[in-house]
């Protein structure tokens, strides 16, 4: 039997697919027309002799057991062909290609816009994808090889990755203009707000890490409302409905519904959330490493 002969093309059309559950979907990130990407698929499915794709009505396409066999074997030799492109590329002196990078969801927001920003003037040749997702979806997407680096808090189980310290972000709490403590000149003792109803940023592994703190103080959190949104989080406190702990700071006191929320610092030594470039343990990228250095330069300049 003859080896199949297939390309690099092919194979990005295909992951592109696999990634996207959606013909169309995949076809539009491509820029290519839905009918040539089909095309290159059912090629590509004809060569190895082997269905990879299987149609879910209403729901789209999902990987068959041979095209998931497929997928891997796929994106791992596109990575070695874009190692091989990184290298060629640093030989002429810039670096090219894309880097897929992943975020956690409600970071995003703060550091998203400062970071492609940064990226992007430094090295313009690189293609960057963002993608938003819990924690939990980032270890899956590093582990399938769906993004290169991720930029997340230390809360999630990242240690099969290697994953590097960049800054560490203290607590605090937010009130209402209207709440008696909304005054206070010095930091506040956590204990105070035993009796105010908690708005909670109900994440995985954030609610936790905020049920945590609190109960670490000695007091037990009246959760009023649980919710995803963080900026649903400051709307709620600004109505005042309760009072809520956070970590990243917004550079105003509006919220999206034009009330007002005011930062009361804390006084109990808490663990603050510790932010960190995750990537997969032992795989060497120049993008990478090019990312991370202008996250260094962003957020630990005393390295």
């Amino acid at each position: 039997m003859s080896p199949a002969n297939f390309t690099l093309i092919q194979l990005r059309y295909f992951t592109e697919t696999a990634r996207a559950g959606s013909m169309t979907e995949a076809a539009r990130k491509l820029h290519v027309s839905q009918p040539a990407l089909s095309t290159a698929i059912n090629q590509l499915e004809r060569d190895l002799g082997a269905t990879l794709f299987e149609r879910v009505p209403r729901k789209g396409i999902r990987l068959t057991a041979a095209g998931r066999q497929f997928h891997l074997d796929a994106v791992a030799l596109l990575s070695h062909a874009e190692s091989m492109s990184e290298r060629a590329g640093n030989f002429a002196g810039s670096l090219s290609g894309t880097l897929r990078v992943g975020m956690y969801l409600p970071m995003a927001p703060f550091r998203a816009p400062t970071v492609v920003h940064a990226f992007t003037r430094r090295h313009p040749q690189i293609a960057l994808e963002l993608v938003e997702a819990d924690h939990d979806e980032l270890v899956r997407m590093l582990d399938e090889q769906e993004i290169d680096v991720a930029l997340a808090y230390a809360m999630a189980p990242f240690e099969h990755h290697e994953a590097e310290l960049l800054e560490t972000i203290q607590p605090h709490m937010i009130v209402s203009p209207e709440h008696p403590l909304a005054g206070a000149r010095k930091p506040v003792s956590l204990r105070r707000f035993a009796s105010d109803p908690l708005i909670l940023l109900d994440l995985p592994h954030t609610a936790s890490y905020y049920l945590g703190l609190i109960r670490s103080v000695g007091v037990e959190p009246q959760v009023r409302f649980r919710v995803k949104g963080y900026e649903t989080v400051r709307g709620l406190v600004g109505r005042g409905f309760g009072v809520s702990l956070l970590n990243q700071r917004v550079a105003h006191d509006l919220t999206y519904g034009g009330t007002k929320v005011v930062a009361v610092e804390l006084e109990e030594e808490l663990p603050g959330l510790s932010l960190r470039l995750v990537r997969r343990l032992g795989e060497e990228s120049q993008r990478v490493e090019a990312f991370n250095e202008v996250c260094r330069r962003l957020y630990a300049p005393s390295r």
